[in-house]
């Protein structure tokens, strides 16, 4: 860390034309050495990260006019038909899909799948669901 003297300096010479530049170098990456050390957390220590879980019951394509003419009552038409499975979504991966249940009154979601996570190594998605 810079004391205030070496800050005074540092920002004194930013002023001067005659200024060295040059280009910083960094070694070259091993990637079998990356590899080969996996970074370990303990799982305790993401129990408290929140994430964005998303229930999708479907898509569609609209115009812009169509959605500026929207009024409430309006039915908009998706993809799925009912009872068809809902996808999770979790910060925008798609983590499991599921059928939609009303539990006491409120919406909930049974979990009928888990999608397979992607591989760190090779980036290639697991068999789906």
């Amino acid at each position: 860390m810079m004391n205030e003297e070496e800050i005074r300096l540092f920002l004194a010479n930013l002023d001067r034309e005659d200024s060295a530049v040059s280009k910083v170098q960094f070694p070259a990456l091993d990637a079998g050495l990356a590899a080969a050390l996996p970074m370990k957390t303990a799982v305790g220590f993401l129990e408290e990260v929140k994430v964005n879980l998303v229930a999708e019951l479907g898509e569609t394509m609209m115009k812009t006019r169509e959605i500026l003419e929207l009024r409430e009552g309006a039915v908009i038409e998706l993809n799925r038909s009912a009872g068809d499975a809902v996808d999770l979504i979790i910060n925008n991966q798609k983590f499991a899909r599921g059928e939609v249940l009303v539990l006491n009154e409120i919406f909930a979601i049974r979990i009928s799948a888990i999608h397979s996570p992607r591989n760190p190594q090779t980036g290639a998605v697991g068999n789906g669901w």
